[in-house]
């Protein structure tokens, strides 16, 4: 996945751990934070991968991580 596709993916998988912890599923809550977790390195990767002079936590920075 480009980088967009990885925003895209975690917009979405935020979005529907937002709405299991509404919803007290706490099972489905927890198994969509792990994918947004491993999202998340993703995108950190991605953009690393791009330009070698951004660090990781300049990416946790920007992103608001």
């Amino acid at each position: 996945m480009n980088i967009q596709q990885i925003r895209d993916a975690l917009e979405m998988m935020e979005s529907n751990h937002k709405m299991a912890l509404d919803f007290q599923a706490h099972g489905l809550a927890e198994a969509l934070r792990d994918k947004v977790g491993v999202l998340r390195e993703q995108l950190i990767q991605a953009i690393m991968a791009e330009d070698p002079y951004t660090t990781e936590a300049d990416v946790r920075f920007f992103e608001g991580f």
